[in-house]
């Protein structure tokens, strides 16, 4: 989550208040967890008892091409209406937020969720770069279309920094549909938007080239096809700016944008008006095929 980063920014301003020049690095970008831990989705299984609800949950691993196991769940729900491939935000993982699985099964949808590499249950590189987690998002896309073998509209959905990802995959394969749910734009203004206000007349941020480059409007213009963007009005860290951006530059002829009333930052799912929003898409999905 980018409280981590801007944990980091602030610590940095605090020890240098006579000037703050920082650099920024996909190092200290992403989040890296110290080792990787086992897959826990106790609270999945608690929400999906309290809805009295059923489902079956799968473990996942993949191994990548630099011999890192990625590791991840994929859920099945009953009646599913949509095929999902989630790319969580930057440090979220299944064994902190596995509940998050049940609010898309009530769409209901089947979901593949895997945790990057260096996080959760996943293996842990030397050196973390958005490079090689770029990568990693269409060997997990790839994975996806292997388990849900079904007739279903298959969708994207990337919170987060997850919509960077979730917007590569969508340029470099053929799918159905593409959601982007508190998303970010240019990795510049996010971490520019994570300074405290009162540091900001005396901090200068170096952000490295790897991350400077990357604009999710570039992946945005090349993607045709239909496109949902969410996000909460009182979002402060990926504001309704970034999305609005995405959306004005989209060349998609079914493309949708909700604002949630009273919405926060990667809470959007648990809305119930958001799953209403989210079911129309799907069904524009089908009705397109």
């Amino acid at each position: 989550m980018f409280r981590l980063v801007r944990n980091f920014l602030l610590l940095a301003c605090v020890f240098q208040l006579s000037g703050c020049a920082i650099d920024v690095s996909s190092s200290s970008f992403l989040h890296q967890d110290a080792s990787a831990s086992g897959l826990d989705t106790t609270a999945l299984s608690q929400a999906v008892n309290k809805d009295e609800a059923a489902m079956t949950i799968t473990t996942v691993e993949i191994v990548n091409g630099e011999e890192l196991t990625l590791k991840g769940v994929a859920v099945a729900y009953p009646d599913p209406i949509v095929n999902v491939v989630l790319f969580a935000d930057n440090g979220m993982t299944i064994s902190k937020n596995s509940a998050l699985l049940h609010e898309f099964g009530k769409l209901p949808a089947n979901v593949l969720w895997v945790d990057y590499q260096g996080t959760g249950a996943s293996d842990k590189a030397k050196r973390a770069r958005m490079y090689n987690l770029k990568r990693d998002s269409l060997l997990v896309y790839d994975y996806a279309k292997e388990v849900f073998a079904n007739d279903l509209p298959t969708v994207v959905h990337g919170i987060s920094m997850g919509t960077i990802f979730a917007s590569y995959v969508a340029v470099k394969r053929d799918i159905d549909g593409l959601v982007l749910d508190s998303a970010i734009n240019k990795v510049n203004d996010v971490v520019q938007n994570m300074v405290p206000d009162w540091t900001k007349t005396f901090t200068f941020l170096k952000v490295s080239p790897e991350l400077a480059i990357i604009e999710n409007d570039d992946f945005i213009r090349q993607f045709d096809k239909p496109l949902f963007l969410v996000v909460g009005d009182k979002d402060r860290t990926t504001p309704i700016t970034f999305s609005r951006e995405l959306y004005e530059v989209s060349p998609s002829m079914d493309k949708w944008i909700y604002v949630v009333p009273g919405g926060k930052h990667n809470k959007s799912m648990t809305y119930p008006d958001v799953k209403g929003q989210y079911r129309m898409f799907v069904r524009s999905l089908k009705s397109g095929r």
